[in-house]
């Protein structure tokens, strides 16, 4: 959309967006160059219009550089339509209009600059860009706290690309199962899904479109997401090139529990975090699959998984105690006739209230389910040993394991360092898996019941104290 003969035209895709009734909360979640952030501008125009001085808006984005760009499109469309009396203050980055709107402008590098932004003020209108690329989405949720302006219509509108660390958490909420357009209720709200691609804006040069072939040859899945807005396709940075979803997704069924030499859990505590519990096994033979595949000897696989989360954030967990998820973990282990044992991340063994309270894994212990710290190490050494198990193709993940395959293969590099997993991303199945890999750092954990006299101890004849 661009001014012809001092007309802004919007295009059918921002037509269509500005249609959709303004007591529906908005997800643009399209490819790129498909005209969201105008869009987004488009928006915020009719609303401060509408609405004068009881408008007040709220725009976020991850970067300051990209919120300066948007400023300055947002300020020349403004001055579009309220002439000269719009004023920018750029050194709180607020836009103050003659009708006695206010549009505020913030960047939310970290999780306090937003809460910062948001503590004790009142919005009209919410719009987060760039939602793939961060804060995490229970950050985002707290800005629907402010949305409180007497006699408007409060809204919150989402926008973002495919990609990024909220990548799973915002297709599973806003893509999945959503048909686009249509308006569905989540969390008490009534949202729409609307997608858009680079077909959407014909106003973009066709050497923009031909930009997008390169990615055709050299990552196809990356091609189907900018190109297409395909949330499904996108296998995210880390592990392109390493996973082959067709190649190492097996259904359990083929795989019965006999073939494995060992079949021990593998945990990554969380209580405000998830906590996932994956069973994992090594074969013990070589296994033809009915469709011709075979598995080597020595494998490993990902045969089923417990995890416990907030099933409308997958990034955030339900603050359940050990004793409250043994029960779980004992069930699925049952499934596959093995007891509940294994490792789990050496960060439970910490025991933060001093030498006698019982740590994450005493409670477990406690439960039923023996679990050793695992060998844990540096992370880097860890995930590359499973992306080199990924090529050989000595690593699968059973179909039932939808929180293993909806987030692992999405996830994207960190920015600061490519050789590592993006710690905002929901990396809490990845970290399990790691676990089960690395093994138990100090051999198995027995649990008695400490009834009765110990057992005396040899005497030497020596000065020898045994401890």
């Amino acid at each position: 959309m661009y001014p012809t003969d001092n007309v802004i035209r919007p295009t059918a895709f921002q037509a269509r967006v500005l249609a959709v009734p303004e007591d529906v909360f908005l997800f643009l979640g399209g490819g790129r160059g498909g005209g969201k952030s105008f869009a987004l501008m488009l928006l915020i125009l009719r609303h401060v219009q509408q609405y004068g001085p009881r408008a007040r808006v709220l725009v976020t984005r991850r970067r300051l550089k990209s919120l300066l760009q948007f400023a300055e499109e947002l300020r020349g469309l403004l001055r579009s339509a309220f002439g000269p009396g719009v004023s920018y203050n750029m050194n709180d980055n607020v836009f103050r209009l003659p009708n006695g709107a206010a549009i505020f402008m913030t960047h939310c590098e970290s999780v306090s600059a937003l809460q910062d932004t948001i503590q004790g003020h009142t919005y009209s209108l919410v719009i987060v860009d760039e939602a793939g690329e961060g804060p995490p989405l229970e950050v985002i949720d707290q800005l629907g706290l402010s949305l409180r302006a007497p006699g408007v219509p409060l809204r919150m509108i989402l926008a973002g690309n495919p990609g990024g660390a909220n990548h799973s958490a915002l297709s599973e909420r806003y893509v999945t199962a959503r048909d686009p357009w249509a308006i569905f209720e989540f969390a008490g709200q009534s949202w729409a899904y609307a997608p858009s691609t680079v077909d959407s804006n014909p106003h973009l040069p066709e050497a923009y479109q031909r930009n997008f072939e390169v990615l055709r040859t050299t990552d196809p899945a990356l091609y189907k997401a900018h190109r297409h807005g395909d949330w499904s396709a996108i296998t995210g940075d880390f592990f392109a090139g390493s996973w082959r979803a067709d190649e190492m997704v097996i259904d359990h069924h083929d795989l019965p529990p006999h073939l494995f030499a060992s079949l021990k859990l593998a945990i990554d505590w969380g209580s405000a975090a998830p906590c996932v519990a994956l069973l994992m096994g090594t074969l013990a033979y070589d296994v033809r699959l009915p469709d011709d595949r075979v598995m080597p000897k020595g494998s490993v696989v990902v045969y089923d998984e417990h995890a416990e989360f907030d099933p409308r954030n997958i990034a955030r967990g339900t603050g359940r105690s050990p004793s409250q998820i043994a029960p779980a973990l004992h069930a699925m282990c049952a499934r596959s006739g093995v007891r509940a044992r294994g490792v789990i991340d050496a960060a439970a063994e910490a025991k933060t209230a001093g030498r006698h309270e019982d740590s994450i894994s005493d409670l477990f212990r406690a439960a039923g389910v023996r679990v050793s710290p695992a060998r844990k190490g540096p992370r880097v050494p860890r995930f590359e040993a499973l992306k080199q198990m990924m090529i050989a193709r000595e690593f699968y993940v059973a179909s039932r394991c939808a929180g293993w395959l909806r987030t692992v293969p999405s996830l994207p590099r960190d920015p600061r360092n490519p050789e590592d997993v993006d710690t905002k991303a929901v990396d809490h199945w990845l970290d399990a898996t790691s676990y089960g890999l690395a093994g138990s750092a100090s051999g198995l954990v027995t649990v008695g019941d400490f009834g009765g006299a110990p057992p005396r101890l040899p005497d030497t004849g020596d000065r020898v104290m045994y401890v």
